[in-house]
């Protein structure tokens, strides 16, 4: 079945002509995981050098998908770089997404204190003027004591998030917090279940990493306050093949926290598996839950999540996507 794609483009929230529309010769949406600000990139037919070089700044949003299936909001964009190129002569455009605020890269100093992961979280949300959306089991994970020093705030709470098993990212005027493959959208709600069969595929790539050979247990260090003793706990009781991270945690929960998200890492992102399909599903955002059906059995076993989707137009090719996915090893 041939389907005809949809492609609607604003520049500060007027339409693009027509005249432009017709000029636009590929358009790329980068949906990332973590701190990584979504992009949107796009080529421009500028053979009669008609066209005028775009200003930094401007915002741009994009509308996807196909006329028997509807359209799909890609998003909000702020022109950052362009370039004009010859011969042919073209112009192409990059921009970062809206919800990266130049503050949020701006270096800061502040001491945190006897403080959750959870009051961190809210107090930098606050600070950029984001609304927070945090998975509960996050909130209480007492950090302790945690030195911000001329350290911008995605570096802060990438390192914390890091250190206890979650995932940081904005969209959508959200910062959000919540464990890897959770599959929930900014909103907290399940996202939808998607099937890509091998039918619908095109070329694809298999493999695995084998990381949970290299250690069977991970440890960790916390101060006992009550025994005034350095104490140590461990996700297993195997140690034949321990990691041990370092530093000293504060608290006993905080060292569990922080040996458990170790500890899952390993064990996580041991399949991967990349697809560029016939068509594109631009409903398929990162986090998003995916069945494969018609491959390897042992392929189509794994629970799969989107971990980096590019949504792509062209006039050659239409509309297609290229998902990167993830699945733990059973």
């Amino acid at each position: 079945m041939i389907r005809t794609p949809v492609l609607q483009l604003t520049a500060d929230d007027q339409p693009l002509n027509d005249q432009v529309m017709a000029r636009l010769m590929t358009l790329s949406i980068t949906d990332n995981k973590n701190m990584d600000a979504d992009e949107l990139s796009l080529t421009l037919d500028d053979h009669d050098g008609a066209l005028e070089l775009p200003k930094r700044g401007v915002i741009l949003q994009c509308w996807m998908g196909y006329t028997d299936a509807g359209i799909h909001d890609m998003g909000t964009y702020v022109v950052d770089s362009s370039e004009w190129s010859g011969s042919p002569d073209t112009i192409s455009i990059r921009a970062k997404s809206a919800d990266f605020k130049s503050s949020l890269k701006s270096g800061h100093s502040e001491s945190y204190h006897n403080k959750t992961l959870g009051e961190i979280a809210n107090t930098v949300a606050k600070r950029q003027q984001l609304a927070l959306s945090i998975k509960p089991e996050l909130v209480t994970i007492d950090v302790g004591h945690i030195d911000q020093t001329d350290e911008s705030d995605i570096n802060l709470l990438t390192r914390l998030c890091h250190q206890y098993g979650a995932v940081v990212n904005i969209k959508h005027g959200k910062l959000l917090i919540f464990t890897a493959n959770a599959n929930v959208s900014a909103s907290g709600h399940a996202l939808d279940l998607t099937v890509i069969t091998r039918q619908t595929g095109d070329q694809f790539r298999y493999s695995v990493e084998d990381r949970q050979a290299d250690y069977d247990n991970v440890s960790a260090s916390y101060q006992d306050k009550d025994d005034a003793k350095r104490k140590t706990v461990d996700t297993t009781g195997t140690k034949s093949k321990t990691k041990k991270l370092k530093g000293t945690y504060k608290s006993e929960k905080a060292a569990n926290a922080a040996a458990n998200a170790e500890s899952k890492r390993i064990k996580d992102q041991q399949a991967k598996f990349s697809i560029a399909t016939a068509y594109a599903y631009p409903a398929i955002t990162t986090e998003s839950p995916i069945e494969l059906q018609g491959y390897k059995a042992e392929v189509d076993a794994l629970k799969w999540t989107v971990d980096k989707a590019v949504h792509t137009y062209s006039k050659s090719g239409g509309l297609t996507s290229q998902l990167d996915l993830l699945a733990p090893l059973k």
